[in-house]
């Protein structure tokens, strides 16, 4: 093989390996791993609290705990409303719990309720 070819995938590699790391979290990867919930059973929901509201972008900056039906540990991410009317619900600081599901790709929040 060329050796400059060579030289050239070698440092491709090393760029790839050094750049992992530091990118952003990739959450592609998890999936719904929770069942349908049958008629009349309530789905998981997962607690959280409202650390930012863009009721304009429809979206929820969230500090929660593991979503367990998506396998992801406990961190704090921004996510999409299905529903974006309900952002003007909800405020910093309020305590919830949501149910985030992949809906075309994107990690959405497909439920959201107040916490008691």
């Amino acid at each position: 093989m060329n050796p400059t070819l060579l030289s050239l995938l070698a440092a491709l590699g090393l760029c790839a390996a050094l750049a992992g790391p530091a990118m952003a979290q990739d959450h592609s990867g998890h999936t719904d791993r929770e069942a349908p919930a049958a008629a009349g059973q309530e789905m998981m929901l997962t607690a959280g609290e409202v650390t930012r509201v863009d009721a304009r972008g429809g979206k929820l900056t969230i500090r929660h705990e593991d979503i367990k039906n998506l396998d992801m540990p406990a961190m704090t991410m921004v996510f999409p409303l299905a529903d974006p009317q309900q952002a003007s619900q909800l405020k910093p600081g309020d305590s919830i719990r949501f149910r985030a599901e992949q809906v075309n790709g994107v990690l959405t929040l497909t439920r959201v309720e107040r916490a008691q």
